[in-house]
């Protein structure tokens, strides 16, 4: 089991860490996107891809974005999606 850390701008509820489950990035993000389906349109385009914007943690390292398909989460390990900011 994995943990996944969302903005807490994006809840209602509060609630920002979630279970979820080990496997390639990618997976991790979709499977997560579909079984928390309010959080779908804030992590995946209009093909069900990650959005490449994000910026995603695991545990304390950021991932790249040209290394995140082949990227593994393993058990025990946190997620964290960070969603972009702008301004100055």
């Amino acid at each position: 089991m994995i943990s996944i850390v969302v903005p807490s701008v994006w809840t209602n509820a509060g609630r920002t860490r979630f279970s979820g489950t080990e496997g390639p990035l990618h997976d991790v993000i979709r499977q997560f996107a579909m079984d928390n389906p309010e959080f779908h349109r804030r992590l995946l385009d209009g093909d069900n891809q990650p959005f490449t914007y994000l910026n995603i943690c695991i545990d304390d390292a950021m991932i790249p974005r040209d290394l995140r398909a082949q990227t593994m989460v393993e058990a025990d390990r946190t997620v964290t999606i960070i969603s972009p900011m702008a301004g100055g």
